[in-house]
Formats: structure tokens, sequence, C-alpha cells
């Protein structure tokens, strides 16, 4: 059985306001079947839904066109990947530079243990996901983070994760 690709732009996660999209009922029941399993071949599909596979490729590239739909993507999970610890690492900063800034961040961005980065939560600047192999992993990890940028880390709290039930954009753990 050969496998067909569908065509989806590049994930884009920022979430796109104007006109709701129309969903019919084929819509719908395409939409629950992809839910449960995204990686059912269209013959699936189209059985389950009561279209032809061309029907089913199309309203899925129509419903990614429209970012009802961002990205087919695997959902990893780190402890069996080889990274069981998993902190939260909330930090704040002093007033950097605009170019020191970007270097901080360029800086987390290729590191590929930090997964995850949001700006601007209450009083923190910065919340970081960080991933590891070991606790004396992740220490020398955020000792490196913490001695790069000492001249404005301001404040920093870690808490771990005991329980995570959604990952995202942690593939760089393996191919990073």
């Amino acid at each position: 059985m050969k496998s067909e690709k569908i065509e989806i732009d590049r994930f884009d996660p920022s979430l796109t306001y104007g006109k709701p999209y129309k969903f019919d009922r084929y819509d719908r029941i395409l939409l629950k079947e992809l839910d449960d399993n995204a990686r059912k071949p269209l013959s699936e599909l189209s059985r389950k839904v009561g279209l032809s596979r061309d029907a089913i490729r199309n309203r899925i590239q129509k419903l990614a066109m429209a970012k009802v739909i961002y990205a087919f993507k695997p959902i990893y999970n780190p402890p069996s990947m080889g990274f069981p610890i998993i902190n939260y690492v909330f930090i704040s900063i002093y007033n950097p530079s605009p170019e020191k800034e970007k270097e901080f961040l360029t800086f987390l961005q290729n590191n590929k243990n930090v997964t995850y980065i949001a700006g601007l939560i209450g009083k923190w600047d910065y919340i970081l996901d960080i991933m590891a192999e070991s606790q004396g992993h992740f220490d020398k990890i955020f000792k490196g983070i913490r001695q790069k940028f000492s001249e404005f880390i301001k404040d920093y709290e870690v808490y771990g994760v005991l329980q995570e039930y959604k990952y995202e954009e942690i593939g760089k753990l393996v191919y990073g």
C-alpha cells in the first residue's frame, strides 16, 4: 500500500482570527477520525467518512489552508527517549540590551534540551521547558545558562514536572 502525503504549510502556531470555518457533517466526522488517529490511511478515512479518497485529501488540504488543522506531528514521550527529567524554569531578567536578549534567546533556541520558551508570564520574563537525562545533566545545562548570562538573569525558580499530558516540539531531543 502506497503512503500518500498530504501537503501542509510550515507549522505556524499563531491563532488566526476572522470568519469561522463552516463545517459540514463530513468535516466533523473527518476531524473526529483524525483526532482519533491522524495516521489513518486515506482509504480508511474514506470508508469511515463516506467520501472518496480524493475528496478526503481535498478536505484535509482545505482544512489546512483555512488554518483549522495546523499540522500532523508526532507526540513524544521524553522518559522513553532517555530524558526523564523535565523541569520548568521561570526566569526574570534585568534590562538587557536588545542584542544581548537576542543572544540569550538564540542560545536557548540552539540548546537541544531547551524544548520550549515562552515570554512575559506575570513577574517572569521567560519560562523554559528543559529536558535532561538525569538531575546532574539538568544541573549542568542550567548552570551553563546561568553562567553565560549571569549579568542579566535577575531571578529564577525551577519546578520539576512529575507528569505531563502534552508534549510538543521535542523531536530535536533525538534529531537535534
